[in-house]
């Protein structure tokens, strides 16, 4: 048995687990990612990313692969079979999405599967010398005053190994067994009565449908089957159908002679069919009541679990990686008090409650959901698709309003429009800068920036001044065009402060009497206020409280 020493051990490697091992790298801190499969996945699994999710992966250099996966999505249509000429269009997802054309430097929502996201993710992580190991699962873990003590083992070769970790984050999905040792609770409806068999296979199935895109969905109804056709790559193929186990019937019932029979069905032509897969699948509502524990963290699934209606699940896993991530290297290389992480329960507890309850409903639920059994989320529920992707408003310790404190920590706080509100992802704005034309959001580096308007020279030394004092890279913008005047309404001589995750920490309606003593003011607040650590996880964790200290990592 070895010791690994590791400052990040990530258990996990779907979009929650990889996009925290890779943002985790941007800000200088290694990891080590274990994960129990022995490759990454295949199947699509989750298809569609959000701007939001778009722009975090534009902040890793990822922008053009993502784009070389797909145009983007077009929709779903519906047929009663692939080769019959009648078709209606079931929805139309850029339809949904035109609205937020112009929010982002990003397409408002991008095609890229799981199958094709992973790679991404893990070529980054390993091109800057993180650890992932797959076909290795977490046999035990504790946790104490400095760390936690994982011990991990290989599941091919029974070889175990103690790994030494600063912090442990939990991406080990839906049925966490992290989540269920530290005894956090759940709420949700847990699992929904909807039961789903993905139907893998191989076939010359392309050629009734030459228009299908690799980002577009077919769903098809006839006398035989219901289902949702979804191109993987080629001739490989996928239909999801379900099952009512309440009229008999059972995921064992999708022999291989079955499912070829219901694939000739949908397909509408005896073709010749290979069957590689039948996995049967229930989506969850779940949502864990705490994401801290200690030096433990739950991400993804672990922590809010959701159906894909809405694409929900792999954005807001993605997030919340993007929302710790920073948090756990402002600690680890010594800029932050530990009272910072307590920040993520607050910021992210409500969006991913919020996110789950609005995921069911959608404009594909009723293709999936084949009888009236609740939960469904009823009509006067269902929020503003703004209100899901971008108009949600951070309220923590790490978020400086002068607003009153909510009464309700877990009520999400939502605003109508994005105008550098502090707890709102900055504006994005085209500019000007260096010859060519970027977003405000590509100003943004890995460490904190100040943005100003067109009179906000003075800045540039109080930045100077803030960052020498504090230990805490920063960096600063004069921007001097007035379309940011009129997106954020500041004065020519106020600014932004902008954490390291886009999202603003506190702002300067005007230049301050001593702007270097108030951004200093403002750096510490959001950094712990140079408290002693307490590194408590609140209640509700399963675990004693304890105490932690700050390292490098």
């Amino acid at each position: 048995m070895n010791d690994v020493p590791v400052p990040v051990l990530i258990v996990g490697a779907g979009a929650a687990g990889l996009t925290a091992s890779a943002l985790l790298t941007k800000h200088g801190v290694r990891s080590l990612v274990v994960e129990r499969r022995r490759e990454v996945f295949i199947y699509p699994k989750a298809r569609n990313l959000s701007f939001r999710s778009l722009e975090i992966l534009r902040g890793l250099g990822l922008a053009e692969q993502v784009h070389a996966v797909a145009d983007g999505m077009s929709g779903m249509l519906t047929k009663t079979s692939l080769s019959s000429a009648e078709t209606r269009q079931a929805f139309d997802v850029d339809a949904i999405f035109a609205p937020f054309d112009g929010l982002s430097p990003e397409p408002s929502a991008q095609y890229c599967p799981q199958s094709a996201l992973e790679p991404m993710l893990l070529e980054y992580s390993r091109g800057h010398r993180n650890r992932i190991r797959y076909g290795t699962e977490l046999s035990s873990f504790e946790q104490d005053e400095t760390g936690v003590t994982a011990v991990i083992r290989d599941r091919d070769s029974g070889a175990r190994d103690t790994v030494r970790a600063e912090y442990l984050i939990a991406a080990d999905g839906v049925h966490s067994p992290i989540r269920d040792t530290l005894g956090v609770p759940t709420s949700g409806h847990g699992a929904l009565p909807i039961y789903v068999v993905f139907i893998y296979f191989r076939g010359p199935w392309r050629q009734f449908v030459p228009q299908l895109g690799d980002g577009d969905a077919i769903h098809v109804e006839n006398d035989c089957v219901k289902g949702i056709f979804l191109p993987v790559r080629d001739d490989f193929g996928m239909l999801a159908t379900t099952y009512l186990p309440g009229q008999g019937e059972s995921a064992e019932q999708f022999t291989a002679d079955r499912c070829r029979e219901m694939l000739r069905a949908a397909i509408g032509e005896p073709i010749d069919v290979e069957i590689v897969a039948a996995t049967p699948w229930q989506p969850y509502e779940r949502v864990a009541d705490r994401l801290r524990c200690g030096r433990v963290f739950l991400v993804g699934d672990s922590a809010h679990a959701m159906p894909p209606f809405k694409a929900g699940g792999a954005n807001c896993a993605i997030q919340s990686a993007h929302n710790l991530a920073w948090k756990l290297a402002a600690v680890l290389n010594g800029m932050a008090a530990p009272e910072l992480l307590d920040t993520y329960q607050a910021e992210r507890h409500p969006i991913g409650r919020f996110s789950a309850r609005q995921s069911l409903t959608g404009p594909s639920v009723h293709l999936l959901w084949r009888d009236d059994t609740d939960p469904r989320l009823p009509a006067d529920e269902e929020a503003p698709m703004f209100d899901l992707l971008i108009g949600h408003r951070y309220r923590s310790a790490a978020v400086l309003s002068g607003d009153p404190v909510p009464t309700d920590p877990d009520a999400v706080s939502l605003v109508k429009e994005l105008r550098g509100q502090p707890g709102t992802r900055v504006p994005h704005v085209w500019l000007q800068h260096g010859g060519q034309r970027v977003s405000t959001l590509d100003l943004l580096g890995p460490g904190f920036t100040v943005l100003t308007g067109r009179d906000g020279g003075p800045w540039r030394v109080a930045v100077s001044h803030a960052s020498e004092a504090l230990g805490v890279p920063l960096d600063s913008h004069r921007i001097t065009d007035e379309q940011w005047a009129g997106a954020t309404g500041l004065a020519p001589d106020g600014a932004l402060l902008i954490r390291p995750d886009d999202f603003v920490g506190w702002r300067a309606e005007t230049l301050p009497a001593d702007p270097g003593v108030e951004l200093q003011r403002a750096l510490t607040a959001i950094l712990g206020g140079g408290r002693a650590p307490t590194g408590s996880g609140g209640p509700g964790c399963g675990t004693r409280r304890i105490r932690g200290r700050s390292a490098p990592a």
